[in-house]
């Protein structure tokens, strides 16, 4: 029977890695259900259920997702919150931050960012120590930005094309929702770990287009503490299907790793970066 295999969950009822969007249990009484899940549901299920661990009943799991260990949070879903109760200041260079990379493709000086570092009453090292506190960048010992999530200012196996602009990504989740935190359309370009071989997608009114169709991404982690720069940039990829995505995960035990389907991956893109630049000045 099938609740013997996925629990006794209401009719319609949609899992997403054994968790319920309505927020049941399955070790109820079945019943028919009328409404419908929110969109804030699944995105919440979907938070919950590439962050706690994996459940045990197997047959409850997406067909995708094939874990050693859950990777927690080292991709910081918390990162537009932190953003967000930023004193105005601050927030208004990491914003400066961000504009910049996504006019020029590349990292911001010093002296690009003293105007608005000045405006806010700080020194320009100081908002950046203030801003890789909170994980909103990241910044090597001599102080310059080695991250500024989603941007990289260093070439990555993620490049994003944004009309006559090109910018490199972090990894793969940083790549999709740079596009909806700019509200513009993006290719994307990246290179599959295992095989080697290209993917792409094309992001177009929100919209995403994947080449190979079957590519997914892989949300992998050494760690779920410390910086995501360390933790979980490297390990965050493009496949090309999940066979090449599994036979990656395998050759490489000591990572805590998830498979995301293409709506997952876009998903959690979006929700981390859309919020960043909500409220922004557009750039003069």
């Amino acid at each position: 029977m099938v609740t013997e295999h996925v629990g006794d969950y209401p009719s319609p009822t949609v899992l997403i890695n054994g968790v319920d969007v309505m927020g049941g249990t399955g070790d109820g009484p079945a019943a028919c259900r009328l409404d419908l899940p929110t969109s804030e549901q699944i995105r919440d299920a979907l938070r919950r259920a590439i962050t706690v661990e994996p459940v045990t009943n197997t047959a409850t799991r997406l067909d995708l997702v094939d874990c050693c260990a859950p990777p927690g949070n080292a991709i910081r879903t918390d990162r537009p919150r932190h953003a967000q109760h930023l004193p105005p200041g601050l927030r208004q260079v990491h914003q400066a931050i961000l504009r910049h990379f996504a006019a020029t493709g590349t990292a911001p000086t010093y002296a690009d960012l003293r105007p608005v570092a000045d405006a806010a009453g700080m020194k320009t090292a100081e908002t950046l120590r203030e801003l890789a506190r909170h994980d909103l960048i990241a910044a090597n010992q001599a102080g310059r930005l080695v991250a500024a999530y989603p941007f990289s200012p260093t070439p990555t196996p993620h490049r994003v094309s944004l009309g006559n602009v090109d910018t490199y990504a972090m990894c793969a989740i940083d790549a999709l929702g740079m596009p909806f935190m700019l509200r513009t359309n993006a290719v994307i370009t990246s290179t599959d770990p295992h095989t080697g071989q290209p993917v792409h997608v094309t992001i177009a009114n929100s919209a995403a287009t994947w080449q190979p169709t079957e590519a997914v991404v892989v949300y992998a982690a050494i760690s779920a503490a410390g910086r995501s720069v360390d933790t979980c940039c490297s390990t965050i990829n493009f496949f090309t299907n999940a066979s090449a995505a599994r036979a990656w995960i395998s050759a490489h035990p000591s990572l805590a790793a998830t498979i995301l389907n293409q709506d997952q991956a876009v998903t959690l893109g979006r929700d981390i970066f859309e919020p960043l630049l909500l409220g922004a000045q557009p750039p003069e």
